[in-house]
């Protein structure tokens, strides 16, 4: 499935139609202590086509743990509590700054038992099928029942390939390499198609805006 934008225009409308952002996110986006990059048009399209694919199509059991990979300051986060069932949300960066901005962002959920905490790891030593790593003094092992990685273009193929079969995976990369960290971009929904094999194919897309196409896989390893 393919979907062209061709003007930041349409890109806005795209993702605003898609997110109806709430108030109290817009106020913590304009107090502008986090990066205003998180929150670019090309970042809340692509979050918004996301969050609209998999609330229409993926089978999520209630109470899902979710690992959230390349986190940033998870600005996806509200939104996935907003439409899904999950119980826990574990959001993974290897930038301290980022994780700490991330659990700032939002307080609320960490607050609520966890429903999300910030973990500084890099994804390439921690294997996506037997999560262990340490959050405030605490030793934590974790099997995520479903993985989100929005940041396929600034890692390597590790924590893909660490994963189980019965793990549901959600990922998007895009195909410029001209932007800071892109060390991994993919030419062609076929390109990450064979980079990331899938034995079942929920989803396959990309979204074209006037900065890069992004492409997206829903599925099983």
């Amino acid at each position: 499935m393919q979907t062209i934008l061709n003007s930041w225009e349409q890109v806005a409308k795209f993702a605003d139609e898609r997110l109806q952002v709430p108030p109290s996110y817009l106020d913590r986006v304009n107090k502008r202590k986090y990066p205003i990059d998180a929150f670019s048009l090309g970042q809340l399209a692509s979050k918004a086509w996301l969050l609209d694919t998999t609330f229409c199509m993926v089978p999520l059991k209630t109470d899902a743990t979710v690992a959230l990979l390349g986190c940033w300051i998870g600005s996806i986060v509200p939104f996935l509590h907003r439409g899904l069932s999950i119980k826990r949300i574990y959001g993974f960066d290897i930038d301290p700054q980022s994780i700490a901005l991330a659990d700032e962002f939002n307080r609320e959920h960490v607050e609520n038992d966890w429903k999300f905490k910030g973990v500084v790891a890099d994804m390439s030593t921690v294997p996506t099928h037997d999560m262990q790593f340490e959050v405030d003094g605490q030793l934590i092992e974790f099997k995520p029942d479903a993985v989100i990685n929005t940041s396929c273009e600034h890692m390597d193929t590790e924590w893909f390939d660490t994963a189980d079969s019965d793990q549901l995976i959600i990922m998007q990369t895009n195909d410029s390499p001209d932007f800071d960290g892109h060390i991994n971009t993919c030419e062609s929904i076929e390109d990450m198609q064979t980079k990331y094999p899938m034995s079942e194919v929920i989803y396959a897309g990309s979204l074209t805006t006037p900065a890069y196409t992004r492409f997206m896989q829903i599925g099983y390893r």
